[in-house]
């Protein structure tokens, strides 16, 4: 296994940040669910309204670490060649996609952030250590950052259906295993 890229693939530590992105993201949409489908005097699979909350709001820290860390990834490290499968209008619509994923990845744990600091709610990073308050609360703001986070999850999940819908084209139309490229053990 390789771990950085080549002109032909993806290496391991792309591939790995990658799916822990995923990972994190499909934690994240699961949870949110969950949380906000949860009366505060209910559970939820065991967990209470309370601590659905707190894990989203510890992982969307999580996915900040990672994004920061694929990004940095992604300026020292050279990506592979496009898929000789894509036409120019699919590798047109792939960076669009990915510009708002990235984008998404930056704005979507960042302003979650901002609404519960502004909003009085604080964070107890996975309920073991209280982040400190730098914003104080301010209702117009709290407004703002959780609007804002509401957009940018309808945003990624249309980019993230784009990502995957162009992808299942090409595996199960097409037939030309472009998801090989990244799958933790695909061969291109």
């Amino acid at each position: 296994m390789q771990l950085l890229n080549t002109p032909q693939r993806y290496g391991v530590i792309a591939k790995t940040l990658h799916w822990l992105v995923v990972a994190v993201f499909l934690f994240q949409y699961i949870v949110a669910t969950m949380m906000l489908n949860t009366r505060p005097e209910e559970t939820t699979l065991g967990f209470s309204q309370g601590t659905l909350y707190n894990w989203h709001k510890s992982m969307g820290l999580v996915g900040l670490l990672l994004a920061t860390i694929r990004l940095t990834w992604r300026k020292l490290t050279p990506l592979p060649e496009w898929a000789a499968c894509l036409s120019a209008g699919e590798r047109r619509y792939c960076h669009w996609v990915e510009t708002m994923l990235y984008t998404g990845m930056i704005v979507m744990p960042i302003s979650g952030y901002l609404y519960v600091m502004a909003g009085g709610y604080g964070v107890h990073l996975f309920s073991s250590v209280h982040l400190a308050d730098p914003v104080g609360k301010n209702e117009l703001l709290a407004v703002a950052a959780k609007w804002t986070h509401i957009v940018a999850a309808y945003v990624i999940v249309a980019a993230i259906a784009g990502h995957v819908g162009l992808v299942l084209k090409h595996q199960l139309i097409r037939k030309n295993r472009l998801l090989q490229r990244m799958l933790p053990f695909g061969r291109p």
